[in-house]
């Protein structure tokens, strides 16, 4: 990796920087808190916080406060590890001044969402974490989970039914079933591999140095589209797939063609009780269940108005802004009917934006940060890791090289298990 997830000075000088700005905040009467989560949805495992040695879990608080179960705590950074320590070298992290009730030390959140990766594929093997090394089939056997590729191939299937056969009523060996249709074994067994701290050292550094969480979980089974609603809303109107058609210009409500399958409004207590069982089948999950419960869906035009979270912020007066290419997949804003063409539009940028607005001071409150296609690390198209993980290593360093440091939340996801174990 061409990149370093911190500054580029020695761990000396930041050190001695990084205690003088922490004494100066003492001084001042408030705590520094710089929380960078690092979560990956669709699996499971607990907040692990810096300063753990490689072989203890971090507890959990079920209460929602610092280091909670779900996912998002915050840890003020070691003051004298290099940025390549591994868990067993960070030093604890120093002690915060207690803040006054009803006081907040973060004043911005940034939220960084890639594509289609598990917890397990990317941080499965890292010490201390709850993650898995290998993974059974549906033959009964377990196969370890082999290293993982910088370049994946080929996409693995991660839609709705895929989460429904990988999961299997609670089993977890339908992984191999998932893209079994080529025959081929090496493609069914595919998404039982994980990366190791060389294959991604910058990710591993900063779940070193910062959060990270092995008890978070997908919105839904998947894929991208309604998870990417989730980011946005926390509900994605029903929709349980991606638009149906992507062969003509625009996307979502710049396209009249596209639609969508979502669960169909009204139904009964019952009907979503039958859904549920459909879902999680006590003798496993088959194709006869998933032609049931498609008979619950229909299709609806991918572009309707819910309420989403901007809504909220513009009328708190919070500013935001949602960084993400037009006519892309991933932009579940151009989705939203009264977003997209209305005066929130405005808000709605170029990734590329967000670089500009941290340099020039002018980030605001609360920012969604979107990746380029080329930099989301999805499977397949010849999309790298590496490349990605490069990316958003950018985006860090100039957020560390900012004002805005000392008092901004980081939170980096992945939308949904993309097909990986």
């Amino acid at each position: 990796m061409a990149e370093t997830p911190f500054p580029g000075t020695p761990a000396s000088s930041r050190s001695s920087a990084r205690e003088k700005r922490q004494a100066a905040a003492r001084r001042r009467g408030f705590a520094v808190f710089v929380a960078l989560a690092v979560v990956a949805t669709g699996v499971a495992w607990a907040i692990r916080a810096p300063g753990d040695d490689a072989g203890g879990r971090a507890g959990s608080n079920q209460g929602g406060g610092q280091g909670s179960g779900g996912g998002s705590g915050a840890a003020t950074p070691s003051t004298s590890a290099p940025a390549s320590a591994s868990p067993s070298e960070a030093t604890s992290p120093t002690p915060s001044t207690a803040l006054p009730p009803g006081e907040n030390p973060i004043k911005r959140v940034i939220f960084v969402v890639k594509e289609n990766r598990s917890f397990d594929n990317y941080f499965g093997r890292y010490p201390g974490a709850d993650g898995a090394t290998e993974g059974p089939r549906s033959d009964g056997t377990t196969i370890p989970l082999v290293e993982a590729v910088d370049v994946q191939p080929f996409d693995l299937g991660h839609d709705f039914r895929a989460g429904l056969l990988a999961i299997n009523g609670g089993k977890m060996n339908g992984f191999d079933k998932i893209n079994a249709a080529t025959g081929k074994p090496s493609d069914a067994i595919a998404g039982y591999s994980a990366f190791t701290r060389e294959g991604m050292p910058n990710y591993w550094a900063y779940a070193d140095r910062f959060v990270l969480s092995d008890h978070f979980f997908t919105s839904m089974y998947g894929p991208t589209f309604p998870e990417h609603l989730y980011v946005i809303a926390a509900q994605s109107n029903g929709i349980v797939g991606n638009k149906l058609t992507a062969d003509h210009e625009g996307g979502y409500c710049d396209d009249p063609t596209e639609f969508a399958p979502r669960f169909r409004p009204g139904l009964t207590a019952q009907e979503e009780q039958r859904i549920m069982d459909l879902e999680r089948p006590k003798d496993g999950f088959d194709r006869e269940d998933l032609v049931e419960i498609t008979q619950y869906w229909e299709q609806i035009r991918s572009c309707f108005d819910i309420p989403v979270l901007p809504d909220r912020l513009e009328e708190a007066g919070i500013s935001w802004k949602y960084y993400a290419h037009d006519n892309v997949w991933m932009n579940g804003m151009q989705a939203i009917r009264h977003v997209r063409f209305g005066p929130m539009w405005n808000k709605v940028q170029e990734p590329d934006q967000f670089l500009v607005d941290v340099k020039a001071g002018e980030l605001p409150e609360v920012s969604w940060l979107i990746p380029p296609e080329p930099y989301n690390e999805h499977p397949g198209a010849g999309k790298s890791v590496c490349a990605g993980e490069n990316w958003f290593v950018e985006q860090v360093n100039a957020v560390m090289q900012s004002k805005y440091w000392k008092d901004t939340a980081i939170v980096l996801v992945w939308d949904d298990f993309g097909g990986f174990y």
